[in-house]
């Protein structure tokens, strides 16, 4: 069976011209947009109408009210001169305070009784003045002084304004000891024989070099380098009459074979100390060096230098034991030094003193 859609066709033309026709029909015109600048020429003709100047609005104000500010005439900048450096003035530089020094203690080290690292050991000394003596160990007080390192040979002594004192049992332990032999004469241990050439005594170097530590600090030795690369030991500031200066060494002066061995790392200083140690007398160390743009070749002989006089010859002396040799030389050296006491020495004075007087002797007060 056919569908009627010819029905639903003519239903949706019919509807269609319905639509075209109402919008033909009820089509809205708009009216033409008018020029809305008056005329002038019909302005006049109103009445009660006057010429209206539309430029004051927008230039003034709607009242009239509002006065234009000209802009004054543009002035002439005048820039100001720029003003004078400030004179620099001197630098004053302030006169280092004369140091004050004051006088050593009078006091005399009888004795020392060590123990272990210094902590524990202790020290007699006497008191010049009242004749007493007393026993102090590391932090007592002696006047305005503090006891701050006991040593086999001497102690050490802080004052009130920062100075150090030292005192030693014997005169022969303060030569023997190196702080006191780094200001002395080094006459007796080194001899120019010619332009960069000397001798070197081998024995009395050893008694007053103890350590390699010691020898570096006398000569100020510091690693060199070259465009970051090391190059040899540098040697620090030499003093007149030192160790270096006696050596023929400057300040400055880069070493850069040690008996042909360049001390540039730790494992050449090591076989350059080795080295050095092994040589025998009459035997020869050859240094060479850079001063500044020049390089020097010096050379240190082994020898022993020192006079004839001062050497002992007992060929023609008579024959003596050796234990009167021994007593002589006791007695001698009792002359010429006042020995402290020993500790067995110590002991019986102790013990004669708490037999005698009761007790042990009274310490001076330490405040």
């Amino acid at each position: 069976m056919r569908q009627p859609l010819w029905i639903l066709n003519s239903v949706l033309f019919i509807l269609l011209v319905l639509v075209l026709m109402f919008i033909f029909f009820s089509k809205v015109t708009i009216e033409k947009r008018t020029n809305i600048k008056p005329d002038l020429s019909k302005v006049g003709l109103v009445k009660g109408i006057s010429r209206i100047n539309i430029k004051k609005i927008y230039e003034d104000d709607l009242f009239g009210t509002f006065i234009k500010k000209l802009a004054p005439a543009a002035e002439e900048i005048k820039v100001p001169s720029l003003p004078l450096p400030p004179r620099p003035a001197p630098v004053r530089i302030p006169e280092s305070p004369e140091p004050k020094f004051l006088d050593p203690l009078d006091i005399t080290l009888k004795g020392i009784v060590a123990i272990g690292d210094g902590t524990d050991s202790s020290a007699i000394i006497a008191d010049n003045k009242t004749k007493r003596e007393a026993v102090y160990q590391v932090g007592d007080k002696v006047e305005d002084a503090q006891l701050i390192r006991i040593f086999n040979s001497k102690v050490i002594f802080v004052r009130s304004n920062g100075q150090q004192e030292v005192f030693y049992l014997r005169e022969k332990d303060a030569k023997n000891d190196p702080t006191f032999l780094n200001i002395d004469d080094w006459n007796g241990i080194v001899k120019k024989e010619a332009p960069n050439k000397y001798f070197l005594s081998s024995t009395m170097f050893a008694s007053r070099v103890k350590t390699l530590a010691q020898l570096i600090d006398l000569l100020g030795l510091t690693s060199a380098y070259y465009k970051g690369k090391s190059v040899g030991c540098r040697i620090g500031d030499i003093a007149k009459d030192s160790l270096g200066f006696k050596l023929g060494l400057k300040t400055g002066d880069v070493l850069l074979f040690i008996q042909k061995i360049p001390p540039t790392n730790t494992k050449n200083r090591l076989k350059i100390y080795n080295k050095l140690t092994s040589l025998k007398e009459d035997d020869t160390i050859i240094i060479k060096l850079q001063r500044r743009r020049d390089t020097y070749t010096l050379r240190y002989q082994l020898k022993d230098f020192r006079p004839a006089a001062q050497k002992i010859s007992l060929v023609s002396a008579p024959k003596v034991s050796a234990e009167k040799i021994k007593e002589e030389r006791k007695e001698m050296l009792e002359k010429k030094y006042k020995f402290a006491p020993t500790a067995s020495q110590i002991r019986t004075r102790e013990r004669r003193n708490m037999l005698h007087r009761g007790s042990r002797p009274v310490a001076h007060s330490k405040s």
